[in-house]
């Protein structure tokens, strides 16, 4: 999980949803630019500081390096996951759609998935090869199959990747025009190296969901917030940048739930 936000409470709510419906294995990686603000803040999970970034969009150097140390410190997992910090968790339903995917040889889950047009010369340079296609997913949330990190752990692309990009200004990538090249690099690596892309849901430009968006209601924005629905059946949700925010509340409160009937199965056993 990525983080530079100062309010300590959203990140410690999706901390504690990720604890309950993900796993005990997380890392955070704070932005360098927050790094004074963390350093001596206690985390239930792995902390490390991040690279500088300081800016609202392309932490692509921040995003391998979660994944990179990710992967030192849990080598045998089936599924990595990389997230922002105001993704929240609202059940492992999501895990399903994992074993599903699994089956179909997807290597790459997130939302809003297509073909898109982007130019990674820099990218090609380091697999020395050209991609025949360019393909998207939204960076705020992604999972990652262990066949795809093989894949990359084969060529050393984390080692090489952050290496050249070192000199980098924030935020920017050369010959590269959208917002997050971990966006467009990711999934077309994915199918470069012969795995499949699945989506889980997607927000169009227009507004309108398509896909599975009850249980996955993940965009960029805006941001969710509804009183008159809490998205009760959501697994995975993003954005939820406030704390107090109805969505949050409503499933705290169904965490409550779930980890007192945990403690009473515990106490019966």
């Amino acid at each position: 999980i990525n983080t530079h936000t100062k309010d300590l409470n959203v990140l410690l709510d999706s901390l504690d949803s990720i604890f309950c419906y993900v796993s005990d294995r997380i890392l955070v990686l704070v932005d360098g630019a927050s790094w004074s603000y963390y350093k001596e803040v206690p985390l239930p999970a792995y902390k490390m500081e991040g690279f500088y970034h300081g800016c609202p969009k392309a932490p692509y150097r921040n995003v391998a390096l979660a994944l990179k140390t990710a992967i030192e410190n849990w080598p045998y997992a089936d599924w990595y996951c990389y997230c922002e910090y105001d993704v929240l968790f609202g059940s492992d339903r999501f895990k399903k759609n994992l074993k599903i995917a699994e089956d179909l040889g997807v290597w790459m889950l997130g939302n809003d998935g297509h073909v898109d047009e982007q130019a990674m010369p820099l990218v090609q340079a380091i697999i020395k090869e050209n991609f025949k296609s360019c393909y998207y997913l939204l960076g705020c949330c992604q999972f990652f199959h262990r066949n795809f990190i093989d894949k990359l752990l084969e060529i050393d692309f984390f080692e090489r990747f952050l290496s050249m990009t070192s000199g980098f200004s924030d935020g920017q990538f050369p010959f590269y025009s959208g917002y997050d090249l971990s966006e467009h690099m990711y999934p077309t690596l994915c199918r470069h190296f012969g795995g499949n892309v699945g989506v889980f849901a997607t927000y169009d430009h227009e507004g309108k969901w398509h896909g599975a968006h009850e249980i996955f209601p993940v965009r960029w924005r805006p941001e969710l917030n509804s009183e008159s629905d809490p998205y009760e059946n959501a697994s995975i949700m993003h954005p939820l940048k406030e704390f107090d925010n109805p969505i949050r509340k409503y499933h705290r409160e169904k965490r409550l739930v779930w980890k007192n009937s945990k403690k009473k199965e515990k106490q019966l056993a």
